[in-house]
């Protein structure tokens, strides 16, 4: 074997008697080192755990002769990567040098930036949760880097978050979760519609289909997938719950319960809440909106009393301005495009705003 058999590679070759310890100077800046060893004369061992000791990280190759299974494992063990067999075979050779250099390379490569996930839950139906998902999706989106938001519609059954937001879709949230091992970020990119505004969005089944058929571990595969690709994840939860929706929501960096002030809007919140506690939820990961926050003077429940009720600070508050509200989902565009200056708008990037700086602190 000769350095022309690999062109690629710096070959440099030491002899050393076998008791003889190889020097910081004779490593130099090698990326790779093959050592033989004398398994009869005990100062080969004693050398190879010396140079282990010396230098942890770097990748090593033992070469000797007869060296049984047992004898492999105990090498492994001590932190030698491979064994190959004298004489040198230049196939295993080859191989056993390919793959640890190509480990080696693969495990210096940083991993992507993973993308924050904020699930948006709704204390009870019909509260406006899809309008709040879809408005933090679009401001963060805007205020984010350069990989835009993704949100990913949860509602299965009667999800509308892609005609919210005027997006028209061909494939849905159905076609990644039948995709099984094949659901990439190209692939998902293709299924995530994108409306005017840039949010991607990853709309709801045409289909009804049972909550509980919901592969979990492909879902989580979805979720995993949307995170490497975007720099923001946003999750529109459905109103009745199965196994995966937990799931989904122990994913999750920040979760955005959405009430509103109402006996029966905050009696369902807190029992939420009690279940997010009971299932390791810590505090710092969950944030209350009250939505539909009439400003009038006498109210039978105030934001205080919501607060006292839940346990829980209010993170922030929206206005009620229904007709308006309905108008853009009509149109399926932003509250801000029918009414710049109107009052929701004005709440929702607010909220937004709140939900960036509680992220980056976190």
């Amino acid at each position: 074997m000769s350095q022309s058999d690999y062109p690629e590679l710096s070959v440099g070759l030491v002899l050393l008697d076998a008791g003889e310890p190889i020097s910081a100077n004779q490593i130099g800046d090698a990326a790779l080192l093959i050592v033989e060893l004398r398994g009869h004369d005990p100062r080969s061992m004693q050398r190879l755990q010396a140079l282990r000791a010396h230098a942890p990280k770097l990748p090593l190759i033992v070469a000797m002769r007869d060296a049984d299974l047992a004898t492999t494992r105990a090498l492994i063990r001590q932190g030698v990567d491979d064994v190959i067999a004298l004489p040198i075979d230049r196939a295993e050779f080859g191989d056993a040098v390919t793959n640890l250099l190509a480990s080696t390379t693969k495990s210096h490569v940083p991993a992507p930036r993973l993308a924050p996930i904020i699930a948006v839950a709704q204390s009870v139906g019909g509260i406006g949760a899809t309008t709040v998902a879809t408005h933090i999706a679009h401001y963060l989106g805007q205020k984010g880097g350069a990989r835009g938001c993704c949100l990913v519609d949860l509602d299965l059954q009667f999800g509308n978050a892609a005609s919210y937001l005027g997006a028209t879709a061909t494939l849905t949230m159905d076609d990644l979760l039948l995709a099984g091992q094949r659901v990439d970020g190209q692939l998902l990119r293709t299924v995530a519609a994108s409306n005017a505004g840039g949010v991607a969005v990853v709309a709801a089944p045409e289909r009804i289909a049972p909550l509980e058929s919901i592969d979990t571990d492909q879902l989580l595969r979805v979720l995993q997938v949307a995170r490497e690709e975007y720099d923001h994840v946003v999750l529109d939860l459905p109103g009745n719950w199965a196994n995966w929706t937990l799931s989904a929501i122990d994913k999750a960096d920040l979760i955005l319960l959405v009430v509103d002030l109402s006996i029966g809007s905050l009696r369902q919140a807190r029992r939420r809440i009690q279940l997010f506690e009971e299932t390791g939820i810590e505090r710092s990961r969950i944030a209350i909106v009250a939505n539909r926050v009439e400003k009038r003077l006498f109210r039978t429940i105030s934001v205080k009393d919501a607060e006292d009720a839940l346990r829980y600070p209010i993170l922030a508050t929206v206005h009620s301005d229904y007709p308006v509200v309905q108008s853009a989902h009509d149109q399926g565009v932003l509250v801000g495009d029918v009414a710049r200056k109107n009052r929701v708008a004005i709440d929702l990037a607010a909220l937004a705003d709140a939900i960036g700086d509680r992220l980056d602190r976190n």
